[in-house]
């Protein structure tokens, strides 16, 4: 007999940033059902550091024209696409402001035909985010 919940696949090693033209991805996000929207939860503090940490570790590509002066307005918002190596898609977009005390505050909205891609990015960047976390407040003592 196997157990199947004792296997643990990460879905790191099954998707690939992929390029898209913004039509498509509209249509693929008004197509999609499965969404998981994960709120920003970072020590990052710069807009588009952040950004490039979450396109760093969700093994995605950027479709938004991103430079480093992007994020000196406050607010940041990015289309991301990658497909797995089985055909399917993998849609995120990122809404992210600077809050009052510094902050970035803001969700991620993760769309795909099937719910395993959609909630197995939201645990990966749930858990890189606090990764993240852990990192800055050890560097601190």
């Amino acid at each position: 007999m196997v157990i199947l919940n004792d296997i643990h696949i990460d879905i790191m090693d099954y998707i690939t940033p992929a390029d898209c033209t913004l039509l498509q991805f509209r249509c693929m996000w008004a197509e999609f059902e499965w969404e998981n929207k994960v709120a920003v939860n970072t020590s990052i503090t710069d807009p588009v550091k952040y950004l490039r940490h979450i396109v760093a570790c969700t093994n995605m590509k950027c479709l938004t024209h991103i430079d480093d002066d992007t994020g000196d307005c406050g607010f940041l918002a990015a289309n991301l696409y990658a497909k797995s190596i089985f055909g399917e898609d993998a849609l995120v977009n990122v809404s992210i402001e600077k809050q009052r005390d510094g902050a970035l505050g803001g969700n991620l909205r993760i769309r795909s035909k099937t719910q395993g891609i959609a909630l197995s990015l939201g645990d990966k960047i749930t858990l890189k985010q606090k990764v993240v976390e852990a990192a800055a407040g050890s560097t601190k003592n």
